[in-house]
């Protein structure tokens, strides 16, 4: 009972100071949501391709709650078995079928791997800014065999 009371006066204790924030007002503070950064999203996307070949098109979806960057919006990024990025390309919204200031679209895309390149595992990953210039990314591993 008595272990009861003292955890009752301690969290009157800490409970007091809360009560106290917020503005001079009696509504109390608020709550300030962080912007949300850009998400991308694989629609049926491919496992596997065979070097020297291409996958068939997949769709790419990205949101962008703070609108899509008038200029480089989209990177595309490939990297080997090894980790090392052999390529990167970046378009602006224009490029990919997409309006600057847009929240959200999507576009086709393939994955290429050109003949003498390295069979495993690959990553082909995609990134998305928005006019704040936060960025969101979405990974694709892609087994290349012979």
């Amino acid at each position: 009972m008595r272990r009861a009371v003292l955890t009752l006066l301690a969290t009157g204790f800490l409970a007091t100071p809360l009560t106290a924030c917020g503005n001079s007002g009696s509504s109390g503070g608020s709550i300030i949501v962080p912007p949300q950064s850009p998400t991308v999203a694989f629609i049926n996307p491919p496992t596997s391709v065979r070097i020297g070949t291409s996958t068939p098109a997949f769709t790419v979806q990205v949101s962008v709650p703070g609108g899509a960057r008038s200029t480089q919006f989209v990177e595309l990024e490939t990297f080997n078995p090894l980790g090392t990025r052999v390529q990167r390309e970046v378009f602006n919204p224009q490029q990919v079928g997409c309006s600057p200031g847009a929240t959200f679209c999507s576009f086709n895309t393939d994955f290429r791997v050109a003949p003498g390149d390295l069979a495993g595992v690959w990553q082909f990953r995609i990134t998305a800014f928005d006019q704040q210039n936060r960025s969101g990314s979405q990974t694709l591993l892609i087994t290349v065999f012979q």
